[in-house]
């Protein structure tokens, strides 16, 4: 079982990692605006559903139903800080900002899932928000600290809140039943959203500025989104949260990688900073976030 949830963890990576890609190049290039990106999100989060005739739903109690709703609504809350820091700053600068959501997620689970932590597990810690910290720094007139790394702190509390309490769901719930309804509450999400005047002003700007081709690689893109999304779910339900997520460390090698040859091939398409100094910082927050995982890793072989 060890071996199965890692690798729906490492797919989940890859796919998303790509997706991340396409994310950067239709909200810097497109102009699709961050906010109408979430309402997309929130509007395709019913394609799961194609699998619904394939299984058996059960009931589930009332609070349990509602906690589930309100936990589908922060999948889709902490992706609206992640679009806008794409919006101002690199893809391969942003991605290894959502490694910090292991060290969030330890802290979750050492206060609600009863797990311990020891200080071997806070070296991990240490090592993680310092990638995080090399892969935000920003070279100019003196080193500074760019607003992304604020708005990934958050979407990465969220995403590490979405997940814990995922991994309870799962531990208590059947799978597809709370897979379903966390998708039904993310569309429930797009009616809430679209209750403010100026998203839906904006959603219809875009809808009539932005061509059917554009269209067409929004709804692939968000099916692979949602593979990615069922394979980290699957993941979650039977495999070690804490390991789980310090899997996501191998996501900014992968957004590196694409990144840095569509920047080469296609320059016009995706520009990333690639300077000596640029890879050396990216170079060393990426060992020390593989160094905290490979850590939690270890040491989290006992934990859940």
């Amino acid at each position: 079982m060890a071996v199965e949830w890692l690798y729906f963890a490492l797919l989940s990576s890859l796919l998303i990692s790509g997706v991340n890609i396409i994310d950067k190049i239709l909200i810097s290039d497109y102009r699709i605006p961050p906010l109408v990106y979430v309402l997309v999100i929130s509007a395709t989060s019913l394609m799961p559903l194609v699998i619904l005739p394939f299984f058996t739903l059960t009931a589930l109690p009332f609070g349990v139903l509602l906690f589930t709703i309100v936990i589908g609504f922060v999948r889709i809350y902490y992706t609206l800080p992640y679009f806008k820091a794409l919006s101002v700053e690199e893809v391969s600068r942003v991605i290894p900002l959502l490694q910090l959501t292991p060290v969030f997620v330890l802290i979750l689970s050492s206060l609600l899932l009863r797990e311990t932590l020891n200080p071997q597990e806070y070296v991990a810690f240490g090592l993680l928000v310092l990638g995080g910290t090399l892969f935000a720094v920003r070279l100019g007139k003196g080193i500074r600290l760019s607003l992304t790394l604020y708005l990934m702190i958050l979407s990465s509390f969220l995403l590490a809140v979405y997940s814990v309490a995922l991994k309870y769901l799962f531990s208590t719930q059947d799978f597809y039943t709370v897979f379903i309804w966390v998708q039904i509450a993310g569309f429930i999400a797009f009616f809430q959203l679209l209750s403010f005047r100026p998203l839906r002003g904006s959603l219809v700007t875009t809808y009539k500025t932005t061509s059917r081709k554009i269209g067409v690689i929004l709804v692939a893109e968000q099916a692979v989104a949602y593979i990615s999304v069922f394979a980290y779910s699957y993941a979650i339900a039977h495999g070690p949260i804490t390991l789980i997520s310090s899997v996501g460390a191998t996501q900014p090698l992968f957004v590196l990688l694409f990144a840095t040859v569509l920047s080469y091939r296609f320059p016009r398409v995706l520009r990333e900073e690639l300077t000596r100094m640029d890879l050396a910082l990216k170079g060393l927050g990426l060992i020390a976030i593989l160094s905290g995982t490979y850590l939690i890793q270890v040491l989290g072989a006992s934990v859940i």
